[in-house]
């Protein structure tokens, strides 16, 4: 029993890991564009919001599912901070495009470049969770994967925790595959490709926002 919990909490953390969903996308661009240990800290800050919403699932899945379902100004609030951050990185990356002067594009190299940058992990922690905590589908989901944990595969209170215990480790150990392997780009890319793939995620964020506000909150 202890080997398949192991075993099923591995390719359920892998799985989720590369689900594509705002966080995702976020801790690529962070990766890419500040650097290894920018995204880490991010990336920490997304976990410890997964585990508070797994806690949540455990104690009050019921409640909190029928608060979703019956205050819908909740996916409207949080699908409209997406639509405000996708549409200032949209404006922020374009408005790097079209310095075009020498001047600047040294100022830029120097600010891009992480390692000459104060990295300030308890903001980059508090970003994290924030971003992954206003959207109301990753509370959804825990509650769901909380529900077929004990439903299919009948596990008990302390199999459940060392189920998503496992989880969760191996979610934050493809992730640091996944930050390395996207840090390792920023060598590759000018200044031009980063910001474009900064309006990309800008986009990425609306669209995602947009759905958060049309679609109805429900298992």
């Amino acid at each position: 029993m202890i080997m398949e919990i192991i075993q099923n909490g591995i390719v359920f953390g892998i799985i989720i890991s590369f689900m594509l969903g705002p966080a995702f996308f976020i801790l690529i661009e962070t990766s890419i564009k500040k650097g290894f240990k920018s995204a880490i800290f991010l990336d920490i800050g997304i976990l410890i919001s997964d585990a508070i919403y797994l806690l949540a699932a455990f104690f009050v899945a019921e409640k909190i599912n029928l608060w979703l379902t019956t205050n819908s100004f909740v996916k409207y609030i949080a699908g409209s901070i997406f639509i405000i951050l996708g549409v200032v990185s949209i404006y922020k990356n374009v408005i790097q495009l079209r310095l075009q002067t020498t001047e600047i594009k040294d100022v830029k190299e120097v600010e891009a470049d992480p390692s000459k940058k104060i990295i300030y992990p308890f903001q980059l922690i508090i970003k994290g969770l924030g971003l992954n905590a206003i959207n109301p589908g990753v509370l959804i989901f825990w509650i769901a994967a909380s529900t077929y944990a004990t439903n299919e595969l009948k596990l008990g209170d302390f199999q459940l925790l060392s189920f998503f215990g496992i989880t969760l480790l191996t979610m934050f150990v493809v992730d640091v595959f996944k930050i390395y392997f996207s840090s390792r780009l920023k060598e590759k890319l000018d200044n031009k490709v980063l910001s474009i793939i900064g309006v990309l995620i800008g986009g990425l964020m609306v669209f995602f926002g947009l759905a958060i506000c049309l679609k109805d909150i429900q298992l």
